[in-house]
């Protein structure tokens, strides 16, 4: 199966450009950049949440779509077997919530998990990551996160209250739902970045400062050790920022429903404010920092970071991030904007935190034994001569020549494997005839 190549990976650096945004698979692009090279994560990955999305005829992310309903597949299968070898923990998570829930939300959390092991190794040791989501699948990534970055690592789960929306509808027997929740991890809980950030006093704390001196500056009068004192309104910061962040509103709710003028508004499906990536980026990363967002959409996450002055990189399955980022960072930048200023990349990304490995045919007799002389894949046994060095994650999707990432395949399991991963393989041997 796919195995990480990291054996012999030294601290190199990125090994791509500052604002790039890459159009393909996550997995394959994650897979060939360099280990400890993103000093923050931020993803909104689809919820589970069993509808299709698309953005109105007409918007600028006209044309964006993705369906967000799973099933359980022989891919799925086939990663699961990975996992269970490699990650243990990450396996019992993922059968308990195929019983628990459904065989929808382990295919579901199959998905992610393959992706957030990715993620964690491409992190810094001072990275941390923030995971968006909704009730649909909450509660399991959560125990996925903690099986994958280790409970220790858990920062804290934010609370986004959104609001509701004038005029929204009922819920039927239930509430309305007017929250989204942040999970955040560090590589290494302790070493994580974090700046703190301040929210404005509330009207209650503000009427306290009913004085005003002759500048014209609010103050209030506090007794300390027996004398009365003025603290000022302007040398206080505000209040600490805390979990549950109620004063951002969904851009669905801040001038009606979408098609009201609103020059954030794009479009796009499941759109975030502008303002609620700008306070994550502010947290939890400094000027000049790299920011990753693997399932970018509509960019804002790329578009906060270049408002902040950090570096970032974005990746999705769609070709309109990368034409919808540029609109936007048009709109914010006006003159300072040229179309050069986005690198948009369609290739897979070459690793170059690791040694240069010797050419891969030489590693034939060491391979041959460490498989017994059987295939990797139909685990017949074959003479030497009849088996075949193969990539188990190709080149062309971010593998490299080194021996962890090596196997021999018999002619026939080779030939149906192609330039695919490894678990293509396995998913259509476990569903040959027996």
């Amino acid at each position: 199966m796919a195995r990480a190549v990291d054996a012999s990976s030294r601290p190199v650096g990125p090994n791509f450009v500052n604002r790039t945004v890459w159009t393909g698979d996550n997995l394959d692009i994650l897979r060939g950049i360099n280990s400890a090279s993103v000093d923050l994560i931020y993803l909104d990955p689809p919820f589970n949440s069993n509808r299709d999305y698309a953005a109105p005829v007409g918007s600028q992310a006209a044309g964006a779509a993705f369906k967000d309903t799973w099933t359980l597949s022989d891919l799925d299968t086939a990663w699961a077997g990975y996992i269970a070898d490699e990650h243990p923990a990450v396996a019992y998570i993922l059968s308990g919530a195929g019983m628990a829930h459904s065989r929808g939300m382990q295919s579901y959390l199959t998905m992610m998990a393959v992706r957030l092991l990715e993620m964690r190794r491409v992190l810094k040791p001072t990275g941390s990551l923030y995971l968006h989501c909704n009730q649909y699948a909450a509660h399991y990534l959560k125990q996925l996160l903690d099986a994958v970055f280790g409970a220790g690592n858990f920062i804290t789960e934010i609370v986004w209250g959104y609001g509701t929306p004038s005029g929204g509808r009922t819920a039927g027997k239930k509430p309305v739902k007017t929250h989204d929740t942040l999970l955040a991890y560090a590589l290494s809980y302790g070493e994580h970045a974090y700046n703190i950030q301040f929210t404005p006093y509330g009207d209650r704390y503000l009427r306290w400062f009913k004085h005003t001196d002759d500048d014209g500056r609010a103050y209030r009068t506090r007794s300390r050790n027996g004398k009365i004192i003025r603290q000022y309104l302007d040398e206080s910061p505000g209040v600490p920022l805390s979990t549950v962040w109620a004063d951002i509103m969904q851009l669905s709710s801040r001038n009606g429903w979408y098609g009201v003028a609103d020059s954030e508004i794009v479009g796009y499906p499941t759109q975030k404010p502008l303002a609620l990536l700008e306070r994550i980026i502010a947290a939890s990363s400094n000027p000049g920092d790299v920011v990753l967002d693997p399932f970018c959409g509509c960019a804002t996450a790329c578009v906060a970071a270049e408002k902040l002055d950090r570096q970032w990189v974005g990746i999705d399955l769609s070709p309109k991030a990368v034409e919808l980022v540029n609109e936007r960072l048009r709109g914010e930048m006006g003159d300072l904007f040229h179309y050069g200023f986005v690198t948009a990349r369609t290739d897979i990304p070459q690793r170059t935190d690791i040694d240069t490995p010797k050419n891969y045919r030489q590693n034939r007799h060491v391979l041959y034994g460490q498989q017994e002389g059987r295939c990797n894949g139909c685990q017949s046994y074959f003479e030497f001569r009849h088996l075949e060095v193969d990539h188990i994650i190709p080149v062309s999707r971010g593998g490299t020549d080194h021996m962890e990432n090596l196997q021999m395949l018999c002619g026939h399991c080779n030939r149906t494997k192609g330039n695919r991963p490894m678990e293509y393989l396995l998913a259509q041997l476990q569903g040959a005839p027996a």
